[in-house]
């Protein structure tokens, strides 16, 4: 029997779960307003037969019990009511943190969502851990609302039978009312109605399961005094009833529906419906603090809620690339007849693009070799606008100038930018002019691909792209490393974006070859200012001095005040109230401008660098990657900035320049550091899946990192970050074939896990016993001392180790996973935002080890080891 008041202690433990502490203290108060608000409204709690629940592993937290990752299966979920709840009927364990009780005294849990994840967290107690789970929905018996839509008040495009649409309005479920989609845009019909001024609306449709009448995606919006604003962006419909639940701040007096089918079918739709349906139940109060309780919220396990567009219009599903660029009419360019030294396509490409995006309904430049055969085309940075589209021929080869850019420059003014954009960008997608010139609007619509889908064009980033090597100033880079930079796609404040079908030639350049970041002003990434050997916060970074003080700069200025603190040191709001560091600090706005709604697919990049590799998100939402290939570095990486101390995009907090609903799949990795590299160093995450991951003599095929600063605590505008429902599937496997010398080009953190096999090949390598071994050991090194001018001048990537320069290192595969956000397969470790561990479900993977002398799947933080096989206690605890 569920009994709040025996478990107080262990809830007082169960530091890091967001919502310990208002089910603690109100949970009877909670239990009982749930009872009323459910009297209030007539119907009954039902068992959902068709749903079953997912199980993960059993995690332990010490001194405090037993918890669960809980998902939902159900084949179905629009066919789902809106109050739905978990019920635990069976348990050997008492629950201690569940929503309520239900009639017969089982534990419940509210759920906002069938694809919610729901932790449960149960008693210390001697014996297994066994539970069952059933999914509930509450049945309504109340009168349905009534449809806002009027059919004296309907316009609907010329290809509906308009009776039969007559009929569906006016509630007659047995009626279907067909398009005709012979001259329809796109595939895509719509309907626009009046209704009466109303918020808190409800947009619903049902379609048949015929599929030649079926509906594949369809679309909702609202006319304002700018135009129309979609509400809810094209997406899949489902057989069934479709419902979407509009923001309640939405207010809408005309609202328009659209409907897409496949090339050449027709569509069929019933039960069209828009209602306003005001949700009136007594809100849950804020608990009031415990003031001897213990501050466990520091952290969010809720992450992304929705994006909200500059019309304030909330949208919690965006969905992925949608295209929106149509023309009948493409300009083309052609290679020039001779390509020779001088030859540059820039200012050319950019006139035809200037040109597709005034055309109605964007426009299209396609790239063609030659008829003779010349194929190349040479150009430096294209800032491609809103509403293109860009089609290259297969055969065809894009050339970064680079270092032609020395001898021919593009620009006049080029010698005056610090970045030189010219020789290290071929494509920039919503990039500003400069971080004082930021971009009052996205870039949107815009798409890179072959002009055959799936045929690769080439981006040569190798040729004008010689190794320089030299020391990194910044980051974590130490030794002598390869500093040319060749970045052929970057993203930035971009919409609807797209990018396919590319095969680039790389030279280990110190940069990511697709990379998605924000475009910020780059200042303080927190309104905060270190300095002495603590760090105070102030509540406005940019108050300068009076003119003539010492420093104008340094907090001195009144207006420079410091966040108020308690004696403990805590930062507490005007009520003196604690509020945990990642949320009382301000935060710089612009490290949020971050591309939305992308797909990035079939892209393959030969000799990355090491430490970057194909595809990274340093920030973003909604963006799908498939079907990447990397030969050296890595697939794709989630992780933004280098999370040292100084890290503006790490200082700017936990959801600016955040990653949220990114899903990876089929990515491969030859002689290289990972497949996928996920690491939130202080960012809050959410809803990021992995499948289907092959890595060849490389490190590992998935490396799940937690995040770490190397002044742990102390900065307190730096804080552990977590990732949210972080799901791996499908195949992950890691595959060893070079068995007499390592050829895996990886990273520091990695060579923490080398396997007892490498350590006896470096201890034979090097005339040791492997207790003898220490980290020099792990890299032969060519280079070594500090070296002069004209000494990095003269180094090739013949003299390293690792082409990347003295950082890098290479090993033998490790294993297939390194989950080093979870101290081991039972233990998960502390989750609060001072610490940062947090869990990953592995229940839908398929791990395979192959050829490796070890039959080890996954590693954790706790297997992490120095080169003589004993236990690498700081690097666990960083």
């Amino acid at each position: 029997m569920f009994n709040p008041s025996d478990h107080w202690v262990y809830l007082h433990a169960l530091k890091g779960a967001s919502r310990a502490i208002m089910r603690l203290i109100f949970l009877t108060l909670v239990c009982q307003l749930s009872f009323n608000v459910y009297a209030a409204e007539e119907g009954t709690w039902v068992t959902v037969e068709s749903a079953s629940i997912a199980q993960s592993e059993r995690y332990t937290k010490r001194r405090a019990g037993y918890y669960t990752y809980n998902n939902i299966i159900v084949s179905d979920a629009s066919a789902l009511s809106d109050k739905l709840r978990l019920v635990v009927t069976d348990t050997s364990h008492a629950v201690l943190d569940a929503d309520g009780v239900t009639e017969s005294g089982a534990p419940y849990f509210d759920i906002a969502s069938p694809s919610e994840q729901i932790q449960i967290y149960f008693e210390i107690k001697r014996g297994a851990l066994n539970y069952h789970a059933i999914l509930q929905q509450f049945v309504s018996a109340d009168v349905t609302d009534d449809n806002l839509l009027l059919v004296a008040n309907m316009a609907p495009s010329s290809h509906w039978d308009r009776a039969a649409l007559a009929n569906v309005i006016q509630g007659n479920s047995a009626e279907e009312a067909v398009a005709t989609l012979i001259g329809a845009a796109n595939s895509n019909v719509y309907i626009i109605f009046d209704i009466v001024q109303s918020n808190h609306i409800v947009f619903s449709f049902s379609q048949d399961d015929t599929p030649q009448n079926r509906v594949i995606s369809w679309e909702a919006a609202h006319k304002t005094d700018s135009g129309w604003v979609v509400l809810k962006s094209w997406s899949d419909a489902n057989a069934g009833i479709n419902t979407f639940t509009a923001n309640p701040n939405v207010s809408a007096n005309k609202i328009r529906f659209r409907f897409r089918a496949t090339d050449g079918a027709n569509l069929g739709i019933n039960q069209l419906s828009v209602i306003s349906k005001v949700d009136d139940s007594t809100p849950t109060p804020d608990p009031e603090p415990d003031p001897d309780g213990e501050t466990i919220l520091d952290t969010d396990l809720s992450g992304y809620t929705g994006y909200t567009d500059e019309n304030g219009v909330t949208t919690v599903n965006v969905g992925f690339f949608e295209n929106a660029v149509f023309d009948d009419s493409p300009t083309e360019l052609v290679a020039e007849d001779e390509f020779v030294d001088t030859v540059n396509d820039t200012a050319r490409l950019k006139t035809a693009l200037n040109q597709a995006k005034r055309e109605t309904g964007g426009g299209v430049v396609v790239l063609r070799a030659n008829a003779n055969g010349q194929n190349r085309f040479s150009l430096s940075h294209i800032a491609v606008p809103s509403n293109v589209r860009i089609e290259v021929e297969p055969c065809v080869v894009l050339e970064m100038r680079g270092i032609k850019e020395d001898l021919y420059p593009t620009s006049a003014n080029d010698h005056k930018n610090k970045n030189k954009p010219n020789r290290q960008f071929l494509f920039s997608f919503g990039r500003s002019n400069g971080p004082g010139n930021l971009l009052s609007e996205r870039v949107e619509n815009v798409e890179v691909r072959s002009t055959i889908p799936g045929q690769k064009f080439t981006i040569d980033a190798n040729t004008n792209m010689p190794h320089n090597y030299g020391y990194m100033n910044g980051g974590n880079g130490n030794g002598v490393v390869n500093l040319t930079r060749a970045i052929p796609i970057g993203l930035f404040y971009v919409k609807n974006f797209a990018i396919s079908d590319i095969n680039i030639e790389d030279n280990h350049t110190e940069s990511v070859a697709v990379q998605m970041f924000a475009d910020a002003d780059y200042k303080d990434g927190a309104f905060a200012y270190r300095f002495g050997s603590k760090p105070v916060f102030l509540q406005d970074r940019y108050v300068k001095n009076p003119e003539g003080s010492a420093n104008l700069n340094k907090p001195m200025n009144p207006a420079n005040i410091p966040l108020a603190t308690n004696e403990n040191g805590d930062f507490v709001n005007d009520s003196g109230d604690v509020i945990p560091d990642m949320f009382a600090i301000q935060r710089n706005p612009t490290y949020g401008r971050t591309p939305l709604k992308g797909s990035i697919k079939n892209i393959k990049a030969s000799h990355a660098h090491t430490g970057y590799g194909v595809v990274q998100v340093y920030g973003g939402d909604w963006i799908e990657i498939d079907n990447i290939e990397a030969f050296n570095g890595i697939g794709v990486r989630v992780e933004a900035g280098n999370g040292t101390d100084n890290d503006n995009f790490n200082r700017s907090g936990p959801y600016l320049s955040s990653m949220n609903k990114i899903n990876i799949s089929n990515v491969k990795v030859t002689n290289g550091f990972t497949g996928v590299w996920l690491k939130p160093h202080s960012k809050v995450m959410k809803d990021i899946s992995v499948e289907n991951i092959e890595a060849i003599d490389s490190g590992t095929a998935i490396l799940v990192g937690k995040g770490s600063f190397n002044c742990k605590t102390s900065c307190r505008d730096l804080t552990r970050g977590r990732i949210n429902n972080l799901v791996i599937k499908g195949d992950i496997t890691l595959r060893q074939t070079v068995f007499d010398a390592p050829v895996a080009e990886v990273g520091n953190n990695i060579t923490y896990l080398i396997t007892d096999a490498h350590r006896q090949y470096l201890a034979n390598l090097n005339g040791k016993t492997v207790d003898q071994l220490t980290r020099n050991d792990l890299q032969q090194k060519t280079v070594t001392g500090q070296q002069t001018p004209e000494q990095l001048a003269a180094l090739t990537p013949d003299s390293f180790d690792n082409p990347s320069g003295t950082r890098w290192y290479k090993i033998f595969p490790t294993a297939p996973v390194l989950a080093l956000s979870m101290l081991s397969a039972t233990e998960v470790g502390n989750e609060s935002a001072k610490v940062g561990f947090y869990p990953v479900d592995f229940s839908k993977a398929n791990i395979v080890s192959d050829g490796l002398p070890a039959d080890t799947l996954i590693l954790y933080r706790s297997d992490m080891r120095n080169p003589d096989g004993t236990a690498a206690t700081d690097f666990i605890n960083k």
